[in-house]
């Protein structure tokens, strides 16, 4: 139940700031608010990934500034305020049974973060409550709802954004790392998407 009350309390402080401020840079040489177009002026080579409900999901592979443990970027463009959302998604991580190589990647990503934006507002280091508890099966356990977490929640000291760092799980010695951004309009963004989806379904009623 710990787990849940933590994941929900996540959630909430992911869509519930209305704080934020309308203008400023992105993470990786970008700008909140630009179009998709004036990412691609900066080199930027975008792929479509997905496209609904008035939001534009492109992958691109490199950025004006790139981290070193990237294997791709996901950009959210909103069709009203552009470049919403920033998720970084590193290289596989393999052969790491007990995840030593993830926490150490992790916590290196965390401790420029902390320097940046203080401490971690959120978040759960710890794993073996349900089913993989055992020292070696720590990505099984991260991949497992309800087992365990590996996340660290900060928030922009001028604008009360979010930014999410996460150690994911896909198998045995296996996983990856998420860090992830929110736009200074990201909650009007998820505010306008409800909307939008509440009315499609009263409509089709």
């Amino acid at each position: 139940m710990k787990i849940k009350a933590i994941l929900l309390m996540i959630l909430i402080t992911a869509v519930a700031n209305t704080g934020f401020a309308r203008e400023q840079d992105a993470p990786f040489g970008l700008v909140w608010g630009m179009t998709k177009v004036q990412a691609e002026k900066l080199g930027v080579r975008l792929e479509q990934s997905s496209s609904s409900d008035g939001l534009d999901i492109f992958k691109a592979t490199s950025l004006p500034n790139s981290v070193s443990i990237a294997e791709f970027y996901s950009l959210t463009f909103d069709r009203t305020h552009h470049l919403q959302r920033i998720q970084m998604i590193s290289k596989n991580i393999t052969g790491d049974i007990y995840g030593t190589e993830g926490k150490e990647k992790y916590a290196t990503l965390k401790d420029v973060l902390v320097k940046k934006y203080g401490q971690p507002t959120n978040g759960l280091e710890r794993v073996g409550m349900e089913l993989w508890n055992d020292a070696d099966e720590f990505y099984q356990c991260l991949a497992y709802e309800g087992c365990g977490l590996w996340v660290a929640i900060f928030k922009h000291k001028e604008s009360e954004q979010n930014i999410l760092l996460a150690l994911k799980g896909l198998g045995r010695g296996k996983g990856f790392i998420e860090l992830c951004y929110e736009g200074p309009m990201w909650f009007e963004v998820v505010d306008a998407l409800k909307q939008r989806r509440t009315k499609a379904d009263e409509g089709a009623l």
